[in-house]
């Protein structure tokens, strides 16, 4: 059984440069794929690759496209190797359409690194958020350590935030900041090393009567099987977009019993609905979603609708990837 494939390119312009201790981030770009079965369903799938996570480079992941042709047999689909993890999630997602589990999943928001995170928490609590999530590693340790103080202090007491060092800190700077967490309303420290730093990360889990969280160390199923391998008991944070097949993320949940949060990995709506599908499967998380990256590129469209406090269905529905990708050249 043939497929037609067909893929296209895409550059967007971000509204707001993301800044994460890996630096600033204007532009995301990746490559939206279409495939038609033989009896004419059309799927949609998006391989949006991060190199600094660990992931394929756009350039290897459009050859390794281009390398398929325009006619790839089924088997061929589904015999990508592994280390193409961001062309195994566009594929696995053309070739099976998004159905939705019943249930509902509440949002993380992402705020802004540095002060500008205390200056838009009021507008965040105000839209209903009861979770959220702060960029560090951008600015020096002891002026994000006071600003952890004041942006704890407005926080109400219902809400959680989640702190995420994208791997800036060392192990001294991370024991400081694991200290100033401690018995707070931090739901977890993401990141705090290096992923190249397995001692230091496996160490402070066990240190620390803080919940730990890895995300750049688990861009993998294979990098997170792992981790468990290695005794690893904290969070996982999963960027499926990055990290695979969704239905391979689901089976390795029921298998390992592993606690984990669905990120986005800033891919556009198009990649980012079957984030929304594994976000509210209970079988897959209880957390929170960490997907409430907001409006983040300048073409409304592309950002599909505005993340809710509470995630469902109806995100799903209201997007169209046909007009996504009609809209590129």
């Amino acid at each position: 059984m043939e497929y037609r494939l067909a893929r296209k390119s895409y550059r967007l312009p971000m509204r707001h440069a993301l800044r994460t201790a890996h630096g600033s981030w204007s532009k995301r770009e990746g490559i939206l794929v279409r495939l038609e079965s033989p009896s004419g369903v059309t799927g949609f799938g998006e391989a949006a690759p991060i190199p600094w996570f660990g992931t394929e480079t756009l350039a290897e992941a459009d050859a390794r496209l281009a390398g398929l042709g325009d006619r790839p047999a089924a088997d061929l689909l589904q015999a990508v190797p592994a280390r193409f993890g961001c062309v195994r999630f566009a594929l696995a997602c053309a070739l099976a359409p998004v159905t939705m589990p019943p249930g509902r999943r509440p949002v993380t928001a992402l705020l802004p690194a540095g002060r500008a995170a205390i200056e838009m928490l009021p507008d965040r609590l105000a839209d209903g958020f009861l979770s959220f999530k702060w960029k560090v590693g951008v600015e020096a340790p002891a002026d994000e350590m006071a600003m952890l103080d004041d942006l704890l202090a407005a926080l109400p007491a219902y809400a959680r935030l989640r702190v995420d060092a994208n791997g800036a800190w060392d192990r001294r700077t991370a024991a400081r900041w694991l200290d100033r967490g401690a018995g707070r309303p931090v739901e977890f420290f993401e990141q705090p090393l290096s992923p190249e730093d397995v001692d230091g990360l496996l160490g402070l889990a066990a240190d620390y009567p803080v919940t730990l969280a890895l995300d750049e160390s688990v861009a993998t199923l294979a990098a997170a099987r792992e981790w468990q391998e290695r005794g690893w008991r904290g969070i996982f944070v999963i960027k499926p977009a990055l990290a695979g097949p969704p239905d391979e993320i689901t089976e390795w949940v029921a298998r390992s019993g592993a606690d984990v949060v669905i990120s986005s990995s800033i891919e556009t709506a198009v990649g980012r609905t079957a984030l929304v599908r594994l976000a509210c499967d209970e079988k897959v998380t209880r957390r929170a979603a960490g997907l409430g990256v907001g409006p983040i590129f300048v073409d409304e469209g592309w950002n599909g609708p505005a993340m809710a406090p509470l995630l469902d269905a109806t995100w799903i529905n209201a997007v169209s990837p046909e007009a996504l990708w009609n809209a590129l050249s």
